[in-house]
C-alpha cells in the first residue's frame, strides 16, 4: 500500500501541472461572451453534480490510503468533470 501512496504523491505534481494549462475559450456563432460563460457555468454545475459521489464510499484503513484514495478519486473526479463540461458545451452548440 505504500508504493501506491508513494505513486500518487509522486503524480500529483504532473497532474496540477497539466490542469493548470490554458485553454481556449468557447464560441458559438453571434453570441455574446456573456451567453457562453453562463452556458459554462450550468455545464460546470452539472458536471459537479453528476461527480459528487466519486469516492464517497471509499472505507481506507490507514492514513496513507486514505491520501491515495483521496487523490485518485480527485484525480478521477477531475477527469470526469472535464470530460461531461465538454460533451455539456457542444451539445449546446458551442466549439473552441
Amino acid at each position: 500500500m505504500k508504493s501506491r501512496f508513494h505513486a500518487f504523491v509522486l503524480a500529483a505534481p504532473l497532474v496540477l501541472a497539466a490542469c493548470s494549462t490554458t485553454e481556449s475559450q468557447w464560441v458559438k456563432d453571434d453570441t455574446p461572451k456573456s451567453e457562453a460563460d453562463q452556458a459554462l457555468a450550468d455545464c460546470n454545475y452539472q458536471a459537479e453534480a453528476a461527480t459528487v459521489t466519486i469516492g464517497a464510499n471509499s472505507r481506507p484503513k490507514t492514513w496513507g490510503d486514505a491520501i491515495a484514495d483521496g487523490l485518485a478519486s480527485g484525480v478521477e473526479r477531475g477527469m470526469d468533470e472535464a470530460e461531461l463540461i465538454e460533451s455539456c458545451m457542444k451539445a449546446k452548440g458551442f466549439t473552441r
